[in-house]
């Protein structure tokens, strides 16, 4: 298993071989969270790409320590996964006054638009990674003929509970922000809260549905404030490798 420095307290790990044996986003995201667990009196964090993790650790380790987390990686690789996940359903809004975007990219059409949403609402999505903004997931699973390109000049503010839609990538701005993204609808959810442990409930590897409800549905649960701490409903399932 190849590996290399990267500064003085962090090295990346090339997990190539794993992978394609794998071929998981919930087995890299295990990986992480059971390593920073497993070695949580050095480590500070660990972070998965497509092929690699980065471990960031509390002071420079020694060659043993090392070499030690690379044999548990190559164990943990070994063995049998039963991974829990959950899939989540959440409400989202897509009244034309969230979605401005997907009326601009459908020209006005409002046939073509609805056509967009009642296929929107069939796909099951999986959570790939965060990236962005804290708490902002990359979510998979978008059909072809649904990828909406990236705009050419992002917008200056995006609502908090915005769902959008970014090429292949479909996403919740988690706080108000700029974005480049294609706004579809909103949720009155938060998916991220700096005080939790873990601030980010959605896990990669994570299954998601979004449920269309009206605008006066959507109304009436955001002026209930207690909707901001609680999460969606979920289920739980199992992934063995």
């Amino acid at each position: 298993m190849n590996y290399f420095n990267f500064g003085c307290k962090t090295i990346v790990i090339d997990l190539k071989n794993e992978i394609s044996k794998k071929g998981s986003v919930a087995w890299k995201s295990q990986l992480c969270i059971s390593l920073k667990k497993e070695f949580q009196n050095i480590i500070h964090d660990v972070v998965y790409s497509f092929s690699e993790i980065t471990i960031f650790f509390k002071q420079k380790p020694s060659s043993f320590e090392t070499k030690k987390i690379i044999l548990w990686i190559k164990e943990f690789a070994l063995k049998k996964q039963n991974i829990i996940r959950s899939s989540w359903e959440i409400p989202v809004c897509f009244d034309h006054i969230f979605s401005e975007d997907l009326l601009n990219h459908n020209k006005g059409n409002l046939l073509a638009f609805d056509l967009y949403i009642k296929e929107f609402v069939k796909c099951e999505f999986e959570v790939h990674h965060y990236g962005f903004l804290p708490g902002f997931f990359y979510s998979t699973g978008l059909p072809n003929r649904l990828h909406i390109p990236r705009k050419m000049t992002p917008v200056k503010s995006v609502d908090s509970g915005t769902l959008a839609v970014g090429d292949s990538y479909v996403g919740i701005y988690p706080q108000l922000s700029p974005g480049g993204w294609n706004r579809i609808g909103k949720t009155y959810y938060s998916f991220f809260k700096r005080e939790s442990n873990p601030p980010c409930f959605i896990l990669p590897g994570d299954k998601i549905k979004f449920n269309s409800i009206s605008l006066k549905e959507y109304k009436i649960e955001i002026e209930n404030f207690c909707n901001l701490n609680k999460i969606p409903k979920s289920s739980y399932f199992e992934i063995i490798y």
